[in-house]
């Protein structure tokens, strides 16, 4: 998120820089880690019932869009129109959303890490 956010401040010069490190790039690879998070969550209990209902409903409006763009980074399309369009990370809250998101995920992480050092602690 830090880096998509700073790429776009920064402006648009790629120079000869891949495309997977073009602020798109770092776009994608930030939504395909908030996909996994999200799996994780839904799947394998990464966060508690009462984490997760708070952030169902960006979760549930989220979850094709990250989706799609975690296969723009595994799968090959066959054309240029299979691709998600770029547009619309820019509509419907897509951003704020994922922001919010990430901030659960985030925080959720640090109590469980610190959890598990405070845990460490006792004899």
């Amino acid at each position: 998120m830090v880096r998509f956010e700073q790429e776009l401040a920064d402006g648009w010069d790629y120079g000869d820089d891949p495309m997977s490190d073009h602020p798109f790039g770092a776009y994608y690879h930030w939504c395909a880690l908030l996909c996994a998070f999200v799996d994780a969550a839904n799947d394998q209990g990464l966060l508690s019932p009462l984490q997760l209902d708070a952030i169902r409903p960006d979760l549930d409006a989220s979850l094709p869009w990250l989706r799609a763009c975690r296969q723009r980074l595994i799968v090959i399309p066959t054309s240029m129109e299979e691709q998600p369009r770029i547009v619309e990370l820019f509509q419907d809250e897509n951003l704020s959303r994922l922001r919010r998101l990430h901030r659960a995920f985030g925080e959720a992480l640090h109590r469980e890490q610190m959890s598990r050092e405070i845990d460490s602690l006792d004899p």
